[in-house]
């Protein structure tokens, strides 16, 4: 008889899953999305997991069935709006100030429509310990005057588009000059970059990063905090 001593895994996120999950956040089906995602957390899988596994990539297909004429802008805008909602589910209670690991500024370059990355970040760094500044939001702050009077670690920005490469590398280096923090980060990430040649010194940023975990690794990294994600 073979006994069987290894430990419980929770089974990956399917292609088919995610399939299921934006077809049914495209066509208005809230109730039955929500109940995948409750079946995946029932079965072990973790929030971050969920962002990053499922809602991820649903958005990257909610883009995709626009393309393919399978939703409409309407319908593709509400879907976004349940997934973001879907994220605040998950939101954790603010860390304490004493306990916070740093404080980030997050935001699109300016003219850039996709921000669903950036709430994934946001949530991974709250998540994580960091106090978060995002700008992801209508008739937000102006940023240059928000990193001259708040001490910031780092700046995230998200990125989609080629035509704005040169935005970017104009509010990067705004935003250097006018920050209160001399020896400010500053981190990109976007589908823009994935497989991508770009270096980080190309645009002036510090790195380039792939995703909301790897955002959260290089903020650590750069506050003397890594491994403790």
């Amino acid at each position: 008889m073979v006994n069987d001593a290894s430990p419980f895994r929770v089974p990956p996120v399917s292609a088919e899953q995610v399939e299921r999950f934006t077809a049914l956040v495209c066509e208005s089906r809230e109730d039955e999305a929500r109940q995948l995602v409750d079946d995946l957390l029932g079965c072990g899988a973790s929030p971050e997991t969920l962002m990053m596994d499922l809602l991820a990539p649903a958005a990257r297909q909610l883009g995709d069935f626009w393309c393919q004429d399978r939703c409409d802008f309407v319908e593709v805008t509400l879907g976004m709006a349940r997934l973001q909602q879907l994220v605040r589910q998950f939101r954790l209670p603010s860390a304490r100030p004493g306990q916070l690991h740093g404080h980030a500024l997050l935001l699109p370059v300016p003219g850039e429509q996709h921000t669903f990355g950036l709430r994934l970040v946001e949530e991974h760094l709250l998540r994580a310990g960091w106090k978060v500044t995002s700008l992801v939001r209508a008739n937000a702050s102006d940023p240059a005057r928000l990193v001259g009077e708040e001490h910031f670690e780092f700046i995230g920005f998200s990125l989609s588009s080629e035509r704005l490469l040169p935005t970017l590398r104009s509010a990067i280096r705004d935003l250097r000059s006018s920050s209160r923090n001399r020896e400010i980060r500053v981190a990109v990430g976007g589908v823009l970059f994935d497989g991508r040649d770009i270096a980080p010194r190309d645009i002036d940023a510090d790195a380039i990063i792939t995703d909301a975990r790897d955002a959260v690794h290089q903020a650590n990294e750069w506050s003397g905090l890594a491994g403790v994600e």
